[in-house]
């Protein structure tokens, strides 16, 4: 494995799973709401912020992932409305 692909391979992993697990939520409880995936993403957007004492490159990824698949699932969420 080249270096970098370890650190794509462990974005799409978190991505996807974010993605599923927002998905899910919206299909299954019916308490999700469009304003509860923006708590969401204001808490992942916190979290990002909070890395004052350092965190591996790894947690950096799946955060930058998590983020990225809540401001996709969002961005869709506003056009079906």
């Amino acid at each position: 494995m080249e270096i970098d692909q370890w650190r794509e391979a462990a974005y799409r992993k978190a991505f996807e799973t974010t993605l599923k697990y927002i998905q899910n939520l919206r299909r299954t409880d019916k308490k999700f709401t469009i304003h509860s995936l923006e708590a969401m993403l204001h808490t992942e957007y916190d979290r990002q912020g909070l890395a004052w004492d350092g965190r591996g490159e790894v947690v950096e990824i799946a955060i930058e992932a998590n983020i990225a698949a809540m401001q996709q699932e969002l961005y869709n969420w506003r056009k079906e409305a």
